[in-house]
Parts: structure tokens; sequence; C-alpha cells
């Protein structure tokens, strides 16, 4: 672990959060939210980012969504919330393909650190391919591409077991000719 941001007098995140700050942990159990901040550690703040250029104008290229709210097709199998809630530090590594046409009657959604109901209220809180669409439609974006993906945005402190899903992921989309990823963390 390194250090904890969190403790610079700079960070403008509080614990518990100063008025208009996000609780992390308002939809937790009481248990588990003192076990999380009790045992959360914190990595070195990342200070390079590995940006690949855009290649092409935004309007010629196919573009996927990435979202952070464990969401997959009705029928796929959900993301292990079971296992989180033994083990609160721990988070699904694991990651679903959704089609380009979901609606919340063949969408489903998994989390345990959001009220997923807002989400299923309105979908492009978490999953704007819609919105993608209408963009497409003006010719905006080129393309939106017909396949996108979920992972279960909490991974508690070891990032390593995340690894091969981002690599999946990326396959994936190179395999679909995907020049741009729209990342929805939620």
């Amino acid at each position: 672990m390194g250090s904890n941001p969190f403790s610079d007098p700079e960070c403008t995140w509080g614990d518990p959060p100063r008025e208009g700050e996000c609780d992390p942990y308002r939809f937790l159990e009481v248990a588990i939210a003192g076990v999380l901040r009790g045992s959360t550690g914190y990595a070195e703040v990342a200070t390079e980012i590995p940006w690949a250029p855009v290649t092409k104008p935004l309007s010629e290229s196919r573009i996927s969504v990435v979202s952070t709210a464990g969401l997959s097709m009705k029928g796929d199998q959900p993301f292990d919330m079971e296992t989180e809630r033994q083990r609160p530090s721990w988070g699904d590594p694991t990651w679903r393909r959704l089609r380009g046409d979901v609606t919340t009657d063949t969408i489903q959604a998994h989390h345990l650190h959001i009220d997923t109901r807002h989400l299923m209220a309105d979908l492009d809180v978490c999953f704007p391919v819609p919105l993608l669409r209408e963009l497409e439609a003006e010719g905006v974006v080129g393309e939106v591409a017909p396949s996108h993906y979920s992972i279960m945005g909490f991974q508690g402190v070891d990032l390593r077991r995340f690894e091969p899903s981002c690599r999946e992921i990326a396959k994936a989309m190179v395999e679909e000719a995907v020049d741009l990823a729209l990342f929805v963390p939620v």
C-alpha cells in the first residue's frame, strides 16, 4: 500500500463527507461500511495515464461503452454479490458483454455500493448507448459498436485480479474494430 491521498490537507474528499461531497459508503450496511473504512488501503497515486491518441474524427469513429454499474443482460450470469457480502473488501473482477439494444426490460444491475433503482429509472446514467445512437443518427459519431461492456466498479484493494478482464474487454473491442471507448464510472 502507498500513502493515503485523503490525508493530504488539499484533498477535497472527507470522511465523513462534507456538504456537497459524495458518500461512498451511503448504501452499505453500517457494519460493512465500518469494516471498509477501517481496512481500505490506498495505492500510490498514478502520475502518468497511458492515453492512446485519437487517430480519426469522432464522426468516423466506432464507439463502445464500458460501464462500472455491474450490468448484465437478463438471463446472463449476474455479478457475484454474495461473495462480496461475505468479504466486503472484495469485488467481482469479471465482466459482461451487453448488446446495444438494451432496455430496462432486458438488462439488470448488480451492485452493493449504489442504489440500482436509480440506474433502472434512467439507464442513460450508467449506460448511455441510446444517447450515442442519437448522436450516430445526427452524424456526430460514426457508429455505435454492436457490443458494450460492464464491470463491477468496486474492486477492493487488489486490482491485479481485475487485469485479465481488462485485457479480455480490450481484445473484444479490437475484434469489433472499436475506435473509441466511453468509460462510464458509476
